[in-house]
């Protein structure tokens, strides 16, 4: 073999070995930033995405309703929230707070599992429930009364991202706490497999103060320093109580 040849070979396999050992790098720190088995005492925090063809939205709002106040009254249920998105009105999401593992599973198995089966025929695409931990969040409380604004952000952090984002997640959560009109802000993470997904669930009193929060520099910063992070776009969207 000429030389020239063997200079090649040797280049291109020093460039896989270079390659292999980041893949692996970026692997062992999206781990390293993974949380541990959860705690089955711990909060479950449940975010459902919910997308039901037009023509059943009114049966389908009866449904949630009814699914929202029995919910409420299951063991083990911190809050149970049902919203309705602003722009596309057939779209709703469920928002659950269970005491621990086990009452979550309790209603998976029982009142969960029954609203699934009625709630299926409606269904435009398949419901689309995510499990989380909560990252930041305070101790859960109602939602205040008036018409409030929520902003529900779904987060892809790319995984070897994830160590640069934790910090300014949490940071983006103490200071929008301290906005005008700002009822709830939490940070929620995915359990595993998909923990490099968040969920940001924000409460405003008013449309008027969510937008100013929007303007504020330190939300513009946030999501400069946070979009080189992501893979996905940053995707808020805007939701009402359903009422």
């Amino acid at each position: 073999m000429k030389p020239v040849h063997i200079k090649l070979m040797a280049l291109m396999l020093a460039s896989v070995a270079t390659m292999a050992a980041m893949a692996t790098t970026a692997t062992s720190s999206a781990n390293a930033q993974a949380p541990a088995t959860p705690n089955p005492n711990a909060p479950v925090y449940v975010v459902g995405y919910i997308d039901v063809v037009v023509p059943m939205k009114a049966q389908a709002m009866a449904l949630l309703k009814r699914a929202r106040a029995s919910c409420a009254k299951a063991a083990g249920n911190l809050r149970c929230e049902i919203v309705q998105r602003m722009e596309q009105q057939n779209e709703f999401v469920r928002l659950e707070i269970w005491k621990d593992q086990a009452a979550f599973k309790a209603h998976t198995a029982g009142g969960g599992a029954q609203f699934n089966e009625k709630l299926k025929p409606m269904l435009a695409s398949p419901y689309d429930e995510r499990i989380h931990t909560a990252m930041s969040a305070l101790a859960p409380q109602a939602a205040p009364s008036g018409r409030i604004v929520y902003a529900i952000t779904h987060i892809d952090v790319i995984p070897p991202s994830i160590g640069p984002a934790l910090p300014l997640l949490s940071r983006m959560a103490e200071d929008g706490r301290k906005d005008t009109g700002n009822d709830r802000l939490e940070i929620l993470r995915q359990l595993a497999p998909t923990t490099n997904h968040f969920t940001v669930v924000e409460i405003w009193t008013n449309k008027r103060q969510l937008e100013a929060h929007q303007s504020a520099p330190q939300t513009i910063r946030f999501r400069e320093q946070i979009q080189p992070a992501i893979g996905a776009p940053y995707d808020e969207r805007l939701y009402k109580v359903l009422d």
